[in-house]
């Protein structure tokens, strides 16, 4: 039984030294030159990654107060150099708590103008200062003076899209 047992750990022993030894596999072509050629491809992959930041989670605005600044929207990360990150917002209307056909509407601005989409390319997402877009809540006087008394609620919701560019 002991000699079975040392035959087939020899036997494995064998098989795991050529294993590791391995066998060299050539490619090549003989040149004009008698020189001999062989070439390797490599390939290599990193994953775009990317943080969209958003003002606070709640912003409160001041009754009667036209322009509130709410924070700054941002984009960091690392994308592929034919890639951006499209950034866009969705916003409800202020809403009554207590009376939901109670409420009035309001414009997300960014720089004095709308906003409601930005778009970051592949240098402003690696910088080290990000490009970033320091966001308005825009609330006319003539829509304070029709507002009534309650509690008012609306959401901004901001998509973040990795997209491929030509």
């Amino acid at each position: 039984m002991k000699e079975k047992t040392r035959k087939a750990a020899a036997l494995a022993f064998s098989a795991a030294l050529v294993m590791a030894a391995g066998i060299p596999a050539y490619a090549s072509e003989e040149t004009s030159t008698g020189m001999q050629e062989s070439s390797l491809n490599l390939s290599m992959s990193k994953d775009a990654d990317f943080m969209m930041s958003i003002p606070k989670t709640t912003a409160s605005i001041q009754f009667g107060a036209e322009n509130t600044v709410i924070g700054d929207l941002y984009v960091t990360g690392d994308i592929g150099t034919k890639q951006q990150v499209a950034v866009s917002v969705e916003k409800t209307k202020f809403t009554d708590v207590k009376d939901e056909d109670n409420c009035f509407p309001f414009t997300l601005q960014s720089g004095g103008a709308d906003f409601e989409e930005a778009v970051w390319d592949w240098k402003q997402v690696r910088a080290d200062t990000p490009t970033a877009y320091s966001l308005t809540v825009h609330i006319p006087n003539e829509t304070w003076g029709e507002v009534v008394a309650g509690d008012y609620a609306a959401t901004l919701t901001f998509y973040a899209e990795l997209q491929n560019v030509e």
